[in-house]
C-alpha cells in the first residue's frame, strides 16, 4: 500500500518535536558493482532509527535509456537499523555470492543502465545513473565510469536521489574502486549524526503511514 501524504499539520507536529534530519531520511543505495562477467551487486542500507521490511521495495532496472523498467522486488524482510542488504546476480563469482542477501538474474546491469529504489511500486526513494537516457558505454566523471568498477556512496550522502531524471554526475556522491572490489560489500558507515533524545525521526513517522 502506498504510504499517506503527510498534511500540514502533521508536518508541522514534525517540525516542532524536532525531526532528526542528521539520519538518512530512508532507504539508501550505498554500493554499485558492474564487475566481470556476472559479478554485479547492489548495496542498499537503512541509515533511519527503524527497522524496515523490504517488501514494498523494488530496484527497477532501466536498461540503455529505456522508459519502462525490469523490476527486482526484494523480499519480505525486515532490515534493522545501520544493516545492509545485498542483492546480486545468480551466476556471480562465489566470493560475491557469499556476501549475497538476495540473488536475482535480472541484476544484470552494465553501466550505461538506471537503477531506482522504489516504495509501493511508484515512490521513488534513490537512483542510480540517469532515466531515459543512453549515456553509449556508461556515464563517467573526472575520477572513473559507471563501467567495470565498484562504486560506494559517500559517507556524507544522507538522502537518496529521488528525481531519477535529473543529471547525473557519478563524482558527486561516490567514489569509486577496482573492478571486482568486493571488501566494503555488507557495511557502510554514514557520517549523517546521531538521533536527539527525544527526537522524533522521519523513519518512524514514515513507518506509522505504511
Amino acid at each position: 500500500m502506498m504510504p499517506r501524504i503527510l498534511t500540514a499539520a502533521a508536518v508541522l507536529l514534525l517540525l516542532v518535536t524536532g525531526v532528526a534530519s542528521a539520519q538518512t531520511s530512508d532507504l539508501i543505495i550505498t554500493e554499485y558493482v558492474e564487475g566481470s562477467g556476472n559479478n554485479k551487486a547492489i548495496e542498499i542500507y537503512n541509515g533511519t532509527e527503524d527497522q524496515i521490511n523490504l517488501g514494498s521495495y523494488a530496484i527497477d532496472r532501466y536498461s540503455n535509456g529505456a522508459s519502462s523498467p525490469t523490476s527486482i522486488p526484494l523480499a519480505n524482510v525486515d532490515l534493522g537499523p545501520g544493516d545492509t542488504y545485498v542483492v546480486t546476480h545468480d551466476q556471480a563469482e562465489p566470493a560475491l555470492l557469499g556476501l549475497a542477501d538476495q540473488v536475482d538474474n535480472n541484476l544484470n546491469f552494465n553501466g550505461n543502465d538506471a537503477l531506482v529504489l522504489t516504495f509501493g511500486g511508484s515512490q521513488i526513494v534513490d537512483s542510480f545513473g540517469r532515466v531515459g537516457e543512453d549515456p553509449g558505454t556508461y556515464w563517467s566523471c573526472s575520477e572513473g565510469t559507471t563501467q567495470n568498477h565498484t562504486m560506494r556512496r559517500l559517507s556524507s550522502i544522507c538522502s537518496g536521489d529521488i528525481d531519477p531524471a535529473d543529471l547525473f554526475d557519478p563524482c558527486a556522491e561516490w567514489s569509486f574502486f577496482a573492478s571486482d572490489t568486493f571488501s566494503g560489500i555488507g557495511s557502510h558507515i554514514a557520517d549523517c549524526g546521531a538521533v536527539g533524545n527525544g527526537s522524533t525521526s522521519f523513519g518512524t513517522i514514515k513507518a506509522s503511514f505504511r
